[in-house]
């Protein structure tokens, strides 16, 4: 009963939690930022991308957008993402370390694990297939510990569970946690001195997620092109970790800092923790002084001293991993990797590994926090106490409240699109071609922040749209599509014949032409084909313009 109860103030705390995070964003329409790309369709090609593993996801997601809508189906998942995000810390940490008493500290750990740099940073992107993958670090983590300590039935199909539902979701905290596992499972087997019923199960269980993950696995090795054969040192450096001028690298993660495009355009429109100068050192500070209080009384601890080692251990290798070929002096280790571990070029944007580091921290600061709540005997001076460190993670990361601080509003697709829109889906054969060419631009009615093309998931039509990043010398993300590169190489010919342009997308099936006019003073493409005398304008509505090629 009392069980009951204690869970019934967890779930009231996340959904409390929820409203505070989410605030405005809880409102109707859709939140676009970034990487976070809604509409009323869920294009399943373009989103599953070359690895099969996120299908069942993307098939869920897109039932639900037919059911309730594209926004309400994004509501879902955000809330979802975040209730999890506080709920799991809640209802694990005293799994995790095995405590009969947490003195409360579970709801500092919670309030950390979604109060940080890391989830801020990583939901400004609009990355929720990594946020959602980071929120199943706890009890993938949890299960782990208990099939290390018990590898019984029960125990080794949680933990099976939780590793290809981690895959539907994410690849790059899939892989993470693999590597992870897989320490655990080496440190544990040196511990038990080579216990036979211990290797065994855990060859099972590695069997389990190669099987179950064959459906993603398979095609992936068949493949003739796969995403890591286009990437090489222009993604690395692109994608590189970013460094503050005394510490570099490091000193970026150890702050939980460090995502890519914090040196972009796109940061430019957002408040940083890192940006609010002694308030954000201050309360670093503190954090990091209950930090090693926490690894302090683990250690101190002969039942947790294990476990504290282990998660130290490997938070020093997420902390390696995540610093990249960023400046600093870790940058010839992971270049290292990058150039003779294959699989490794995935982790082009390596400051993911944060996860990890997140997690260990949120971890260890629960710790702390209950060593520092058990030196303190005076109930008065608890309450008070408990309460300041509550209020240091919301110091450390206020922009993470509120919205997002309000910096990101829900809004509406403009009347504009839907009236193209109604043209195009009484064409049961439509494919039209979207302009600008652009995969991220800046949307005028999404208050001009930088943001996914959103194309393919709102008209009702076979959208060819531009996958060219624009960053760099990356600039194309076609893959191996013959098609798609030929017709990007008319679309970006800036003195290409406007009637042989037109000519040519209509070999490749194009009936239309959409475009907007939210790029037109940046793009550098000039689209010569639209001055040609095939093309009949059909609508022109409030900046967005129809074609229909003759």
């Amino acid at each position: 009963m009392m069980k009951m109860k204690k869970n019934n103030i967890y779930v009231i705390f996340s959904i409390l939690g929820v409203v505070v995070v989410l605030w405005q964003l809880l409102s109707s329409g859709y939140v676009l930022t970034l990487d976070m790309v809604f509409g009323p369709h869920v294009n399943l090609t373009s989103n599953a991308r070359d690895l099969l593993n996120t299908i069942p996801t993307w098939y869920l997601l897109s039932f639900i957008t037919s059911i309730l809508g594209g926004w309400i189906a994004q509501k879902i998942l955000l809330i979802t993402i975040v209730f999890l995000m506080f709920y799991f810390p809640l209802r694990y940490f005293k799994k995790i370390f095995n405590l009969e008493d947490t003195h409360g500290a579970e709801y500092l750990v919670s309030i950390f694990y979604v109060v940080n740099p890391f989830v801020y940073e990583r939901f400004l992107a609009g990355q929720w297939n990594v946020l959602l993958g980071y929120v199943l670090l706890v009890p993938i983590i949890a299960y782990l510990i208990q099939f290390c300590r018990d590898w019984n039935k029960n125990n080794s199909l949680k933990l099976l569970a939780s590793i290809i539902i981690l895959g539907m979701v994410s690849t790059h905290i899939l892989v993470m946690v693999l590597i992870v596992i897989s320490i655990s499972i080496i440190c544990n087997l040196i511990f038990l001195k080579g216990n036979r019923a211990f290797l065994k199960k855990s060859l099972l269980l590695g069997l389990g997620v190669l099987i179950l993950s064959s459906y993603w696995i398979v095609p992936a090795i068949l493949a003739k092109t796969t995403p890591l054969t286009i990437m090489g040192p222009e993604h690395w450096e692109v994608f590189k970790t970013t460094g503050n001028g005394l510490f570099g690298a490091l000193g970026n993660v150890l702050s939980l800092h460090g995502f890519w495009n914090e040196r972009g355009i796109w940061a430019e429109r957002f408040m940083f923790p890192n940006e609010n100068g002694w308030i954000f050192i201050t309360s670093l500070i503190a954090l990091f002084s209950i930090i090693i209080t926490g690894i302090y009384s683990g250690l101190k601890d002969k039942i947790l001293r294990r476990k504290v080692i282990l998660i130290i251990c490997i938070t020093l290798l997420a902390v390696i991993f995540s610093c990249g070929v960023g400046d600093g002096i870790f940058k010839n280790i992971n270049m290292w990797m990058f150039e003779n571990i294959s699989f490794w070029k995935g982790f082009r944007d390596s400051e993911k590994w944060s996860a990890i580091v997140a997690l260990s921290y949120a971890l260890f600061i629960g710790l702390g926090a209950r060593q520092i709540l058990l030196w303190i005997k005076n109930i008065k001076c608890k309450k008070i106490i408990f309460t300041l460190l509550i209020a240091v993670p919301i110091i450390y990361t206020p922009m993470m409240l509120f919205g997002l601080y309000g910096q990101i509003k829900t809004v509406n697709y403009p009347e504009s699109w839907k009236v193209v829109n109604n043209v195009l889906k009484q064409d049961k054969n439509c494919k039209a071609l979207f302009l600008p060419w652009q995969q991220y631009y800046e949307l005028k009615f999404n208050d001009y922040i930088l943001t996914g093309n959103t194309s393919r998931n709102y008209f009702d039509c076979d959208i060819v749209a531009g996958k060219n990043m624009e960053l760099g010398s990356i600039n194309s993300q076609g893959g191996n599509d013959l098609e798609y590169d030929l017709i990007e190489k008319v679309v970006m010919d800036n003195k290409a014949n406007p009637d042989e342009g037109v000519e040519f997308l209509k070999q490749k099936g194009i009936k239309y032409i959409i475009y907007t006019d939210d790029y037109v003073d940046l793009d550098s493409y000039k689209y010569p084909f639209i001055g040609s005398k095939n093309l009949k304008k059909v609508i022109t509505s409030d900046g967005v313009y129809l074609y229909r090629l003759i």
